[in-house]
């Protein structure tokens, strides 16, 4: 059971990825894509073409921030 659902959204543990850790393309289907975080994969997530192109988005945002501090 998942810990918060909202229409569209499903928690069901809060990860942290602030050291190096793994990550990889599991599989595309359709208009998903799943990722798998950790060295067995141990996290999912699975993030819709819109969603996707979103999290890049922010991102890049992201590392250009953390470039200029």
């Amino acid at each position: 059971m998942a810990l918060f659902t909202q229409p569209g959204v499903s928690v069901e543990a809060w990860v942290d990825l602030a050291h190096d850790v793994p990550i990889k393309l599991e599989a595309v289907e359709g208009n998903q894509a799943t990722l798998q975080f950790g060295q067995s994969g141990e996290y999912t997530m699975t993030m819709s073409q819109a969603n996707l192109t979103q999290f890049v988005e922010l991102a890049t945002r992201a590392l250009t921030e953390m470039a200029a501090s």
